[in-house]
């Protein structure tokens, strides 16, 4: 407080480091790592508002039916690339390759969704992100 009556620069940089030292206290008290103050008004995406939503109202079905439905997306998405490309030329070695990387990316991607929905969320009670 002593340092932000000293001029507006100060106050700035004052106000900057105290916001730094709260965010950074509170992403190591989550497990999690601090990558710097972020600028205000970033956009969080569709599901950010729609878990806010289901806070208030006291029920998440919206919030499960909207995951559910991206997430199905994505997975038949990269399923109908893999299945795209199964059927290559066996002496075409670029094409193999392709396929393999589609048959990874949809293999993995499946993994990952569902590592990531037997984890422990960012910020539960004594857990870590994942």
């Amino acid at each position: 407080m002593h340092v932000r009556k000293l001029g507006k620069e100060a106050a700035d940089l004052a106000d900057y480091w105290f916001f730094e030292t709260v965010v950074r206290l509170h992403r190591e008290g989550e497990g999690a790592s601090y990558t710097g103050l972020k600028p205000a008004g970033l956009d969080w995406g569709p599901v950010v508002p729609r878990a806010e939503k289901a806070i208030e109202k006291g029920d998440a079905k919206e919030v499960v039916e909207f995951l559910s439905h991206v997430m199905e997306e994505e997975v038949q998405r990269k399923f109908k690339h893999a299945m795209e490309k199964k059927d290559y030329d066996e002496n075409d070695v670029a094409a193999a390759r392709e396929y393999v990387q589609a048959e990874l990316g949809f293999v993995l991607y499946s993994h990952c969704i569902y590592a990531k929905l037997k984890g422990e969320a960012h910020g539960e009670e004594g857990g870590h992100e994942h």
